[in-house]
This record gives C-alpha cells, sequence and structure tokens, in this order.
C-alpha cells in the first residue's frame, strides 16, 4: 500500500470549498458523481486532467501525481463500466450492490434477489458435489466387493 502525502489544513479548508469534492480528509478525496461524470466527457473530448480540474476551480498542484492519477483510474474506470457514475468511489465488481449504496426499496431488493440466486447456485453446486461423492463411493464399494468375492471363489 503507498503511502500519500498529507494534505495540509490549508489544502483541506480549500479543497471543501469545491462544489465538486464531496468529503475531503488528510488522506482521501470523494468527488460528486456529477463531477466525475463531468471530468470524463471533458476528457473524451480532448481536454488534460490538469485543464478540467484548473476549469473546475480545483488546483492540480494540491493533488500532486498519485492524486491525480487515482482520479484519472477511478473516472476511467467508471466511465467504461458504463453503469454510471457514483459519488463515492466503488471497488466492487460490476452488478455487485454494497449496503452503503442501497438507497431505496427497489435496490434492496435487487441486492437481495442478487443474493438469492447466488445461495441458489452454490445449493446445485453442493448437490453435485455430493451426488458425485455417492458414486465414487458406490464404485469403490462395487469394485471391492467384486475383489473379494473373486478371492472367496478361489479358494
Amino acid at each position: 500500500m503507498s503511502k500519500r502525502c498529507s494534505l495540509t489544513k490549508e489544502q483541506l479548508e480549500e479543497l471543501q470549498k469545491s462544489p465538486h469534492v464531496l468529503a475531503v480528509n488528510e488522506k482521501t478525496i470523494s468527488y460528486s458523481a456529477r463531477f466525475k461524470e463531468h471530468v470524463y466527457s471533458e476528457h473524451m473530448a480532448g481536454k488534460s486532467y490538469e485543464t478540467i480540474l484548473t476549469e473546475a476551480g480545483i488546483d492540480p498542484d494540491i493533488l500532486g501525481a498519485k492524486r491525480l492519477n487515482s482520479l484519472r483510474t477511478m473516472v476511467q474506470a467508471e466511465g467504461k463500466r458504463g453503469a454510471g457514475f457514483t459519488d463515492k468511489n466503488s471497488r466492487l465488481p460490476r452488478g455487485t450492490l454494497s449496503s452503503k449504496l442501497i438507497k431505496t426499496d427497489g435496490d434492496k431488493i435487487a441486492r437481495l434477489e442478487q443474493e438469492l440466486a447466488y445461495t441458489r447456485q452454490e445449493l446445485e453446486f453442493l448437490k453435485k458435489i455430493y451426488l458425485a461423492d455417492m458414486e465414487a463411493q458406490k464404485a469403490c464399494d462395487t469394485r471391492h466387493h467384486r475383489k473379494s468375492n473373486f478371492r472367496s471363489s478361489e479358494i
């Protein structure tokens, strides 16, 4: 895990003033979904990230190279995913819902349906393993039984 330079109190205050920043602390910055979408579309139009941030009122020098690279990586990943931008940096696999992202009953239902489908898959997998084990046990018992019958007939 890489160490990042902590932001100073003045830098924190400046970043907190930005309407594009949802939350900021000494180590991390969270951007709004609308801002990330704007950054993505402007970058796709050919602008550099530094120019986009400057036009939005955020000094790229405050962020530094590592945070700028993290923003670039996050925006590109969310843009390529095609599922829209989120207010939090979500590193969950595509199609996974986090309890933090659940905002409506529909989201909760979707998460529970996904859990149920996964549980059903697990159950089917376990059934197949159990049946395969039972078949292997029968085959082993049959072979063992045949060998003992063969030996007893020789005597």
